[in-house]
């Protein structure tokens, strides 16, 4: 009795030993985005697009910022937010990254679409708060959240410019500075005793137009969007809708 008392408690501790060896102390995670107008692929300056109001468009440039990334374990209480992760998205650049967390049964993630108050105005440049991407104000100071830019037209009449550059219309409130809420669980992305995880969003840019607030060009008196009430509507689009976990 003695022996086999001896094999299974020998064989107990190997087991356990290797649970322990199999969960890491910490995760990868890859982030990537992809982005679609009306679900096909976004290119840039060679593919015209119907807008959902109907103006043909064609986009020549798109970026935005990701910020502020939190993963929580809402069974647990507990959470991690990457430091310093300022990450900057462009569709003529990079579209993905890597941040590493501890170990954990996250469920739940939240990002930023922007920039917080506390770098927005700062001269620390961590992470690509580079004012050498082309996203910091020419202007003022501060960086701009999402950058939008092509040519539209309308029922034959003369093509016209699209700019929409979005920032903080009120630093203080933060207002443009917008959280995106992902459900891990929900998705079949929960993280755990994976080493790398990867994470795939797309991004339809259809939604920037449409929900909750409907953006038609073509009625517009300037469609040139640095700021005021469109820019605030747009941040609201942004927020609803237009991130998919893939």
């Amino acid at each position: 009795m003695k022996k086999i008392a001896i094999i299974l408690l020998t064989l107990w501790a190997f087991t356990a030993c290797n649970d322990q060896e199999e969960t890491p102390a910490s995760i990868a995670v890859d982030f990537s985005f992809s982005h679609v107008m009306d679900g096909n692929p976004l290119e840039l300056e060679s593919t015209t697009f119907t807008l959902p109001s109907g103006e043909q468009f064609i986009p020549r440039k798109f970026k935005y910022y990701i910020s502020n990334i939190t993963f929580k374990n809402n069974s647990q209480g507990t959470s991690y937010t990457v430091s310093d992760g300022y990450f900057l998205i462009d569709e003529a650049g990079k579209k993905n990254f890597s941040v590493e967390v501890p170990a954990d049964e996250y469920d739940q993630l939240t990002f930023y679409v922007g920039v917080d108050k506390a770098r927005n105005h700062s001269t620390d440049q961590v992470g690509d708060l580079d004012p050498s991407n082309d996203m910091a104000w020419n202007w003022n100071t501060g960086y701009k959240f999402l950058v939008l830019e092509g040519e539209w037209e309308y029922e034959s009449n003369e093509r016209q410019g699209l700019v929409v550059h979005i920032g903080n219309n009120d630093p203080e409130s933060e207002q443009n500075f917008k959280a995106i809420n992902i459900d891990l669980e929900s998705a079949g992305k929960t993280l755990g005793t994976e080493a790398v995880v990867d994470l795939d969003f797309q991004a339809e840019l259809n939604e920037l137009f449409l929900d909750p607030h409907e953006l038609v060009l073509h009625e517009m008196e300037n469609t040139s969007i640095m700021g005021g009430e469109w820019a605030i509507n747009i941040a609201n689009n942004y927020q609803e809708g237009f991130f998919t976990l893939q």
